[in-house]
């Protein structure tokens, strides 16, 4: 059962006004006597109508007649009591009781409702410290950039005015270089100013005059700049190098051996350009090379001899066509379909001198894009290989081939999916 003291004392504390009245009764000292107490400050709760302690087995709690200062108000534990200073939001008002008459069923609505004005206080508090805080803390970061800002700007300053010390003392330098010195300059034709001004020597001294103008003859002149320089075009040429690596010295044994064992593999399949005598370094004769390994089936000699010829022009469309189909015959089809897309992008603009060339690049294309599981995209490369021959019938039958795999495989899905 809770000890819920009753014997407290309360006071009214007057200080002189600043207005017309004689005194202001600004605060309320509380006094509850609590023996042997052990509180917490968190065991005393303070709103504006309402004081609380609570520490079992004491119980304690009191509704103000006229609402308080809670955040200028403060409470003080003592030995043997609590003493609470309450300062009045209104000061003018004096008070005649302390505690407020409210009946035992009103006071739990009442406190509940303290209770509530004191948390949303609490809250508006929280957010309030919250944005200040904030505030602070970019006020702060302004500030740092700030004084990093001037840091930077006193080195950079620091920095230029270095520059332009080191500047003007190299200037200075080259001009003392380059510029004779005033004094030695001016030395000959001193010494002639003084000649004529002297008197005219003896007899006995004509020796000694001549002998002391041809000093002045052999003084030093001033060093003249050295002429600039003449610009010219230096020419730089490279080694030939198959890797596009850096050429490494503890590498050079394994690559040569490598290009040992690919220069064998390409004489192997029937033909290699490095064999090739220079009148046979011609794309045409390339060409020609390369169709009769096509027709003798030897389609890896017939991709190497129209590579070699790509290698030496880049424009010829029919070297790209029929490599294409050498890879069409090896299943390379990847690289059938770049063959193709290449040979269409040289057969510009369309002409009808063209179009059987465009024909057959775009039905090889299709092929390929089939075998690579693009059935849209390979029947669509079809109807536009037909539409540009439609006499041919070989085409007409290949499209309405596609088609009909294609709608057999868009039934075969919608099957699969009612299924699930």
């Amino acid at each position: 059962m809770p000890l819920i003291p009753k014997n407290y004392t309360w006071q009214q504390r007057s200080f002189p006004s600043t207005g017309t009245s004689s005194q202001s009764v600004v605060s309320i000292v509380l006094r509850v006597p609590f023996p042997a107490n052990r509180f917490q400050p968190d065991d005393i709760f303070t709103m504006e109508q309402f004081l609380k302690i609570s520490h079992p087995p004491h119980y304690w709690e009191l509704f103000l007649a006229h609402p308080i200062d809670a955040d200028a108000s403060h409470c003080s534990i003592l030995e043997n009591e609590v003493v609470f200073e309450l300062v009045k939001q209104d000061p003018t008002v004096c008070w005649d009781t302390v505690e407020l008459d409210v009946p035992r069923a009103e006071r739990a609505t009442l406190k509940q409702q303290y209770e509530e004005q004191h948390r949303k206080r609490l809250e508006q508090q929280s957010k309030q410290r919250a944005i200040e805080k904030d505030r602070k803390k970019k006020d702060e970061i302004h500030r740092q950039i700030e004084r990093e800002r001037a840091d930077r700007s006193a080195i950079d300053n620091l920095l230029e005015e270095s520059k332009q010390r080191e500047l003007k003392r190299m200037e200075l330098a080259m001009v003392k270089q380059y510029r004779p010195d005033p004094a030695k300059a001016s030395a000959p034709n001193a010494g002639k100013s003084l000649s004529n001004i002297q008197p005219t020597p003896p007899k006995g001294a004509g020796a000694t005059g001549t002998q002391h103008s041809d000093q002045q003859q052999e003084l030093p002149r001033p060093s003249s700049p050295p002429a600039i320089r003449r610009s010219g075009t230096l020419e730089v040429t490279f080694s030939e190098r198959t890797f596009v690596t850096p050429k490494r010295e503890s590498m050079e044994q394994a690559e040569q051996e490598w290009t040992l064992k690919q220069a064998a593999a390409r004489r192997a399949v029937g033909f290699a350009d490095d064999d090739l005598r220079p009148d046979e370094r011609n794309p045409e004769w390339l060409k020609q090379r390369g169709d009769t390994f096509f027709q003798q089936r030897n389609f890896l000699a017939a991709i190497s001899a129209y590579s070699a010829g790509i290698r030496l022009t880049k424009d010829y469309y029919a070297l790209f066509l029929n490599r294409s189909a050498a890879h069409l015959a090896l299943e390379n089809y990847q690289r059938c379909a770049e063959d193709c897309s290449t040979a269409l992008e040289l057969l510009q603009p369309p002409v009808e001198a063209n179009r059987r060339a465009r024909v057959a690049c775009l039905a090889r294309r299709a092929a390929a894009l089939v075998k690579l599981g693009f059935l849209q995209q390979g029947y669509e490369e079809m109807i536009a290989a037909s539409r540009l021959d439609p006499d041919e019938a070989s085409l007409r039958l290949e499209v309405d081939r596609l088609r009909r795999c294609i709608e057999e495989e868009r039934k075969n899905r919608s099957e699969s999916e009612s299924d699930e």
